[in-house]
C-alpha cells in the first residue's frame, strides 16, 4: 500500500512519529528489529491519538501470528480515538506466501474501535472474527487463498449497519476454504447490510455456483458493483448473469481473470453495466481433463 485516506504510506523508521503520513510497521529480513514492544511504544507516543490509520506488515519471523499485534492495538484503543483504518497483513509474496500468514481474532479489533471505518486483513490461517457490532465500519476486506467457513458465519452473525463495501477472497480448499454456497449466501440475507454498495466474492473455486445464486438475489437491487473476479467462473456460470435483469442495473460487474471464452465475452459486454472481462485464463490440461485454479491459492 502506498496511499490510504489521502495520505502517503511510508515504512516506519526508528524514531518516526505519527503525523502527515501513515506508517507501515513490520518485521523484514533486511531489518529484523520490529517486535511487539516496538508497536506498543509507537502506539503510546503523544502523537498517536491523532493517527488516522496504521498498516502492519510481517508480525515477526516466518510463523509469527498477529495475535500479539491485535492485543497491542486493542490495549491502545482508548487512546487511538482518531484511528479510522487498520490493515493487518500488508505482506508481499517475497516476504511470505498468502497461505502462510498467521492471523488472529480481528473481531476483537472491531469491538474495540467503534469508529473504525476500514479494516483490511490479508491471510486466512487461524483467522477469526468473533461476532460483534460496529456502527462505524464502512469497508471490510479479507484477502485469503482459502477462507474458513467459520469466518463467513461470524461476519453474518455480526452487525455492521453502515457497511458499504464487503470483499472476501474465498480461495480454494487446498489452502483453507471449507465452506459451501450456503455459507456465502448468508451474507446476502435481507437486512444484513442495508447500506452495502459493493459486494466482492472474489478468488473463488465455486464461482460457477455463486453466479447463478447471486444473479437474481434482491440484494443486487441496492448494489452498485458485483465483483466475482479472480475465480473459476466459466461460461456455464456466466449464463445466469447474462439472463439477469438485476445484473443489467448494476453500475459495474467485475469478472476479471476467470475462465470465460471468446464466445461469451461479447454477450457480457452487451449487458449494460461496465463489465470488466480482462485477463481471462485457459484451464490447464491434466491428462485430458481441464483444471481450473483461483488467482491466489498458496
Amino acid at each position: 500500500m502506498t496511499e490510504w485516506f489521502g495520505l502517503p504510506v511510508e515504512e516506519y523508521q526508528t524514531g518516526a512519529k505519527p503525523g502527515a503520513v501513515i506508517h507501515r510497521l513490520g518485521f523484514s529480513y533486511d531489518d529484523e528489529s520490529f517486535t511487539t514492544e516496538v508497536l506498543e511504544a509507537y502506539l503510546a507516543l503523544p502523537e498517536a491519538p491523532a493517527m488516522k490509520a496504521i498498516v502492519l506488515g510481517m508480525p515477526g519471523d516466518a510463523g509469527a501470528s498477529f495475535d500479539e499485534a491485535i492485543q497491542a492495538l486493542v490495549a491502545g484503543a482508548p487512546r487511538l480515538t482518531a484511528l479510522r483504518g487498520i490493515f493487518l497483513g500488508d505482506i508481499l509474496q517475497e516476504e511470505n506466501e498468502m497461505s502462510w500468514i498467521e492471523q488472529g481474532d480481528v473481531g476483537l479489533i472491531l469491538a474495540a474501535f467503534p469508529n473504525l471505518e476500514e479494516l483490511r486483513v490479508r491471510g486466512g490461517a487461524h483467522l477469526l472474527l468473533t461476532p460483534c457490532t460496529n456502527a462505524g465500519l464502512k469497508k471490510l476486506v479479507i484477502e485469503t487463498g482459502g477462507l474458513p467457513a467459520a469466518v463467513l458465519q461470524q461476519i453474518s452473525a455480526s452487525s455492521f449497519p453502515n457497511l458499504e463495501h464487503l470483499e472476501v477472497w474465498l480461495g480454494t480448499d487446498e489452502y483453507g476454504w471449507n465452506g459451501s454456497l450456503d455459507d456465502v449466501m448468508r451474507l446476502l440475507e435481507p437486512g444484513q447490510f442495508p447500506k452495502l454498495k459493493y459486494l466482492g466474492l472474489r478468488n473463488s473455486e465455486i464461482a460457477d455456483e455463486i453466479a447463478p445464486a447471486v444473479a437474481n438475489d434482491p440484494l443486487l437491487d441496492q448494489l452498485e458493483e458485483l465483483d466475482l473476479s479472480g475465480g473459476t467462473l466459466s461460461d456455464a456460470g456466466a449464463e445466469a448473469l447474462i439472463a439477469s435483469p438485476r445484473v443489467r442495473k448494476l453500475a459495474k460487474l467485475n469478472l476479471y481473470r476467470n475462465y470465460l471464452t471468446d464466445a461469451t465475452l461479447p454477450r457480457l459486454a452487451a449487458l449494460g453495466p461496465r463489465v470488466d472481462v480482462g485477463g481471462q485464463e485457459e484451464p490447464d490440461d491434466w491428462d485430458g481433463e481441464p483444471h481450473y485454479y483461483v488467482a491466489v491459492g498458496e
